[in-house]
């Protein structure tokens, strides 16, 4: 009896621990839900810094991105046909104008010269005698004139066989490096199949596009300072060498800017750059830091704070003026714009201003 006594204290006094043990892991998991919550409720405010839109005047000019392209380049293509006998360059050598890049087969054209040189010669030997039986009435003046004809032929014959020859041998069209060859000694060669690139970057040249208020501000002739990522600390000075009459199907004018490609800090064509012209004048814009702008120049989108939520926009920019772009569109003075902590945003998030 006392042994049931003792069992049935044992199991109320481990059940009374088990329900006040479950108790406290019911309340410790409220807690943590709540906290949970709450944390979630506030890591969905997004710290941001905030700027507000205003009109500056800038003054000094504005910058327009660009490529730099060569200043010549040409393809070169084959007019004979037949195998390549000798081959001089290779991509990346130096050629100079006039140089004989390749040579193709030209025996058989060499010996059909030799043969219509013969024929000339004798042709001409042959007229001879005709004139001087011309007097005697042994020939007539028509079989002169026929002979004389026959002369003729042969010299356009021999022209035309002089010019086949000279096109065995490929020269080059212009001085530059030699790129994208594609035939090598003892190919075929057919005509009108390319042969190699030509490209000349001792001089390059800047293809900037304008709008129709920056093309007014530039003439020809006008030094323009260059620069590109590739050598961050250095200004490459260009010239204005054309203002295209005709602007594009994007309402932008072509211009283009000379410069002598420097040996020690070289560019290759193809490469991106900015261009900064300096107008001297003062114009007054809705100024957006450049740090603010979410995407490229030409694909722009801001966030716009609203009641404490970031919109994402898109805008239209126009000129660059240092740290700062002008708005074209999609903003007006006094809107509210992020300008640090875009990385953690998204269209519709909360957002909490940070000073």
């Amino acid at each position: 009896m006392k042994n049931i006594i003792r069992i049935l204290i044992t199991l109320v006094v481990v059940g009374g621990l088990t329900a006040v043990t479950a108790w406290k892991l019911g309340k410790n998991k409220e807690k943590i839900e709540a906290d949970g919550k709450l944390t979630q409720v506030r890591n969905t405010e997004i710290p941001v810094k905030v700027t507000t839109l205003g009109t500056k005047n800038i003054q000094g000019g504005f910058e327009i991105n660009g490529t730099f392209q060569p200043i010549k380049q040409l393809t070169v293509m084959s007019e004979a046909q037949g195998r390549i006998t000798q081959l001089n360059v290779k991509d990346g050598s130096f050629v100079s104008e006039g140089a004989v890049i390749l040579a193709v087969d030209n025996d058989l054209l060499k010996n059909q010269l030799e043969l219509a040189r013969i024929n000339l010669k004798k042709a001409e030997n042959d007229v001879n005698r005709l004139k001087n039986l011309l007097g005697d009435g042994g020939v007539t003046q028509q079989q002169v004139d026929d002979a004389e004809n026959g002369i003729e032929n042969i010299k356009a014959n021999i022209k035309n066989l002089e010019k086949q020859i000279s096109m065995t041998y490929v020269k080059a069209p212009i001085s530059g490096t030699v790129s994208g060859k594609t035939i090598e000694k003892g190919a075929f060669l057919a005509p009108a199949m390319k042969i190699m690139d030509i490209i000349d970057v001792r001089r390059l040249k800047m293809a900037a596009y304008l709008t129709d208020d920056e093309v007014l501000q530039v003439k020809k002739g006008q030094r323009v300072e260059l620069r590109t990522d590739v050598y961050p600390n250095k200004a490459f000075v260009g010239v204005i060498n054309l203002i295209d009459v005709k602007a594009d199907n994007a309402q932008r004018f072509l211009v283009e800017i000379e410069l002598d490609n420097p040996g020690t800090t070289p560019l290759k064509a193809g490469m991106d750059g900015v261009a900064e012209f300096n107008t001297g004048r003062s114009v007054s814009i809705l100024a957006l830091p450049r740090e603010c702008i979410v995407g490229s120049a030409r694909d722009a989108k801001v966030f716009v704070v609203e009641n404490g939520v970031a919109k994402l926009r898109p805008i239209q920019l126009g000129n660059i003026y240092g740290d700062y772009a002008a708005v074209l569109s999609g903003l007006k003075a006094g809107e509210v714009v992020v300008s640090s902590g875009q990385i953690n945003l998204e269209n519709d998030m909360k957002v909490r201003v940070e000073e």
